[in-house]
This record gives C-alpha cells, structure tokens and sequence, in this order.
C-alpha cells in the first residue's frame, strides 16, 4: 500500500467520526459521502479486472443513495411537512447504504470482486454513519416497527444467499448482509453499538487473516462471527434476543433465531473447507483473537453480574 492509498485508508476511518461527532445533519452526511469518495481508490487497489466496473457500480448505488437522503433529510430534518412518504424515502436510501433488504442486492456481486482491504472499509467503518442515521431515525420518528421489519427479513435473506456461494467473498457479504438486520434489530431495542463494535473488531481479524493467509485464524473467526458458543458475538446475539424478547416481541425472536439457524450451516461449511484442507500458516491472530474472545466473555460475564 502507497502513501496516497494510506492516506485514502485513513480518511475511510476518520469519516464516520466525522459524522457521529457532527451537530449537523448536513455536516453528518458530508463526512459519510467523504468516506465513499475515498473508497474509490481503494476498489482499485485489487487483482481482479472488474475492478473498474465494481467501482463504477458502487459509485452508481452509493450516489442514488446519497441524492435520495439529501432531498428527503432536508424535509425531515427540518420539518417542513410532516410526510410518511419522507420518511420511508429515507429509510429506503439508509437501505442501500447499508445494504439491508431492500437494498441488499448490490453487496454479494460487488464484495466478490473486490481486495480484502477494499471488503475490510467497505463492510466495516462505512456502515457506521448510515446506521447512526437510522438510530435518529428510529428515535425521532415512529418508524421502529418498519426498521424491525427490514432486519429481521435482512436477517434472514442474507442466511439464505449466503447457503448458495461458493465463493469466501460472496459468503463473507451475505454474512454482512444478516449481521446488518441483526444491527438494524438492535437499533429498534436500543443495543448497535456493542454490537457493532464486536462486529468489526471480528471482521477485521478476519480480513486481515485471508490478507496473510493464516486458515487457522480464519477458520475460528469463522466460527466467532457465526456467533456459537463460548464465542463473543453470542453474548451480542443473545443481547439482542433478550431485548427482543423483553419486549414481547416473540415472532421476532423466533425468526431471529430461525435466520441464524441458517446461516450457521454455510458457516461450518466453509470452517470445514478451511480448516481441514488448508495449510496452517499460523502467527499470532490465533492466539491474539482466542486471548480477545476470552476477554470479553470475562468483561461481559461481570457486566451481567453487576446488573443483577
């Protein structure tokens, strides 16, 4: 990676602090579209030659994406009528950002074609502005149901695309395509950002495992972010449906849990692949994530027991 690329990677992850620390919704959606225009660069720093035209397809999604937030943020933001015409018109364009139904359609193609740093920044720190964007959503406008609605079909839509690859990139994008209606159910139940956290530190072990292809790491990232046991994104599954269940909102949870039923046999599927048929050339990720995982399940452990 050159100077100018590192540069561009830095900026991807100083955009969505830009956004969350803004007062402004304006200046909120400026950071954002800061981060999409230094992705740019990035989509071209890979070996694939469709690099150009997944670029061009990003560009094409993000950019209806962002003209549908500003025409229908300037009127929910500053109230100007009251419409539920606007607010789904928001909604939809948060959905395309984020890639939850129905805007999912773009992430499997586009994921696939891609470098592992480019998949890292496109399904790791960009998502964080859109989805403090449907957290304001959900707080300042009654669109909760809506916003359960979507996840919990994103959820499942997301285990069922990804039952159907065969490549690691395509799966890794329909797994990002569930754990996003997992946030945005999250969103609803007012718990994201734990979630989410959890979600990227994972991802970018993961990434970073595939870069120095270390299957060992990867094959029980693989595991982690499938959210079995004693792993930490269990506990953040488990925290969504406890919430979801406290609620009252019992359908919910049993799709929930249908979804990542699901999702948990393409997860083993490609753990089995890796793991059995793979050379090891494992460094430190092992040690380091099992040491992480470990840590958080003490952390979160004598969290609950100070709650009670």
């Amino acid at each position: 990676m050159n100077s100018s690329n590192l540069l561009f990677f830095f900026v991807c992850l100083i955009s969505p602090v830009i956004s969350l620390s803004s007062s402004d919704w304006v200046f909120s959606w400026i950071g954002m579209e800061v981060g999409m225009i230094s992705l740019f660069p990035l989509l071209m720093m890979n070996y694939f030659s469709s690099s150009k035209e997944s670029m061009m397809k990003y560009f094409l999604i993000q950019s209806l994406a962002s003209v549908m937030m500003f025409i229908s943020g300037i009127i929910f933001f500053n109230n100007i009528e009251q419409m539920n015409m606007i607010s789904y018109l928001f909604l939809m364009s948060l959905s395309l950002k984020l890639g939850i139904f129905p805007g999912h359609f773009w992430v499997p193609s586009l994921v696939n074609s891609l470098s592992w740093v480019s998949n890292m920044m496109l399904l790791g720190p960009l998502k964080i502005a859109p989805m403090g964007f449907l957290s304001m959503l959900v707080l300042n406008n009654n669109m909760m149901f809506v916003v359960i609605i979507l996840g919990v079909f994103s959820a499942i839509i997301g285990s069922i695309l990804g039952n159907n690859q065969t490549s690691i990139r395509s799966m890794i994008g329909s797994s990002s395509i569930s754990h996003s209606g997992w946030m945005c159910v999250g969103v609803s139940f007012g718990y994201i950002w734990g979630y989410m956290l959890v979600y990227l530190i994972i991802l970018m072990f993961m990434f970073l495992s595939l870069h120095m292809l270390d299957y060992l790491s990867f094959s029980v990232m693989l595991l982690s972010l499938s959210g079995l046991p004693p792993f930490i994104m269990f506990l953040m599954k488990m925290k969504v449906l406890l919430y979801s269940l406290f609620s009252l909102e019992y359908i919910i949870f049993v799709m929930l849990i249908l979804s990542s039923i699901i999702s948990l046999n393409f997860y083993l599927k490609f753990f089995y692949s890796y793991f059995l048929t793979k050379k090891w050339n494992s460094k430190f990720l092992f040690s380091i994530f099992c040491f992480l995982n470990l840590l958080g399940i003490t952390f979160s452990c004598f969290f609950e027991c100070n709650l009670q």
